[in-house]
């Protein structure tokens, strides 16, 4: 008997999609989710600090300290209203009504006029670690800005030189372009593992496995029969968050499609065969979900640079991220989405993936037992 047979394969894979189609549950899970959680988080993920209510007290109430106010107001980043006490501002910063409380004190043009640089008080809601240093830096914006204002000096004028800078690749600095692409990760693993990990302990569960067992399929045949249909779902949710990150977020695509579909289908082959492998080594599906949200999900959207950046962890968590393959595919999705690198430039992350898509299937053919026990 041959190793692997097309032939049987083919039979395994039929029969499991016809149980795909027969389950609602699956196709929700597969084509639904996928759309609302790209629609969800694009929308509630912004790192872009906007709209900060800033409360404000003006002891001084004159032309200067009218224009420092402007200045805020202004902004997109700020929205200043007046209290008349500096206690009232302190309560709306105690009670989240504002975020930043601004105290300017008396004689404030009289002092800025004759050059002995007043103090102007900034309180901040420091348990909101999120947001203060991008306050920090809007407050060094806004505070060059209110200088040239309220000495009526064009803003070229007020420094020898000045920096004209440029963002490459994200011009607007918009969050949802970086935001997107490993959003479309968490979902791709979300799918895959959860699905493939409920496969195997479905036939010990429903007693349909020894039938399985009892006919002359071989190892890779069962595995590459079930992995099939859920390529193809992970792969549908994988259209659908590509069409709703163009179509509903008009994030652009400068890549090659023929990187990015090649990363994603090995992407998606290396969570069928991760959530395959805990659907092995457990024989019940309730395990399985365990597993696979410890194993697989929570590592996916915790250490593969969707929120926070692998160069910034500690060494030895850039080295436990390493092993899983939603870092390697966060990077070529962000790049091919804004930069568009070559083959050449990616060899590394297409690398990491293959060889881990190796040692996963491997391990898969390794625990595999064509046995009831």
């Amino acid at each position: 008997m041959t190793i692997f047979s097309r032939r049987r394969a083919r039979a395994v894979f039929l029969k499991e999609f016809k149980h795909v189609f027969r389950d609602p549950f699956t196709l929700i899970m597969a084509l639904l989710l996928p759309f609302l959680i790209v629609l969800i988080l694009g929308n509630c993920i912004e790192f872009n600090v906007q709209s900060i209510d800033l409360a404000y007290t003006d002891h001084d109430r004159s032309e200067s300290s009218r224009k420092l106010v402007e200045t805020f107001g202004s902004s997109d980043y700020f929205r200043p209203y007046m209290v008349e006490t500096p206690e009232q501002g302190f309560a709306d910063v105690v009670s989240e009504h504002a975020k930043a409380m601004l105290i300017i004190p008396p004689d404030f043009e009289k002092e800025f006029m004759t050059n002995r640089n007043p103090d102007v008080q900034i309180l901040l809601d420091g348990a909101d670690n999120s947001s203060i240093s991008a306050i920090s830096n809007y407050l060094n914006t806004i505070n060059t800005t209110a200088v040239n204002k309220i000495r009526d000096m064009p803003p070229e004028d007020s420094n020898l030189f000045a920096f004209k800078t440029r963002y490459m690749f994200n011009p607007e600095l918009n969050s949802r372009w970086f935001s997107i692409p490993g959003i479309a990760a968490v979902i791709i693993a979300l799918v895959a593992i959860m699905l493939t990990a409920l496969t195997i302990c479905k036939e010990w569960e429903q007693g349909s496995m020894e039938m399985l067992l009892s006919t002359p399929v071989t190892s890779l045949e069962i595995m590459v029969g079930k992995l099939f249909p859920y390529a193809v779902l992970s792969f549908c949710g994988f259209i659908i968050v590509y069409l709703a990150a163009r179509l509903i977020f008009n994030l652009p695509f400068a890549g090659s499609y023929t990187i990015l579909l090649s990363a994603t289908l090995l992407f998606i082959f290396d969570y069928l065969a991760l959530g395959l492998y805990i659907s092995i080594i457990s024989h019940e599906q309730q395990v399985a979900v365990q597993y696979a949200a410890a194993i697989g999900l929570l590592p996916t959207a915790m250490l593969s640079g969707f929120i926070f950046p692998i160069q910034y962890m500690p060494e030895i968590f850039q080295w436990i991220s390493a092993l899983f393959p939603a870092r390697f595919y966060i990077e070529i999705s962000r790049d091919q989405f804004l930069k568009a690198s070559s083959w050449g430039d990616l060899w590394i992350p297409f690398t990491a993936m293959f060889v881990q898509a190796i040692i996963l299937m491997s391990a898969c053919l390794w625990r595999f037992r064509r046995t009831l026990e």
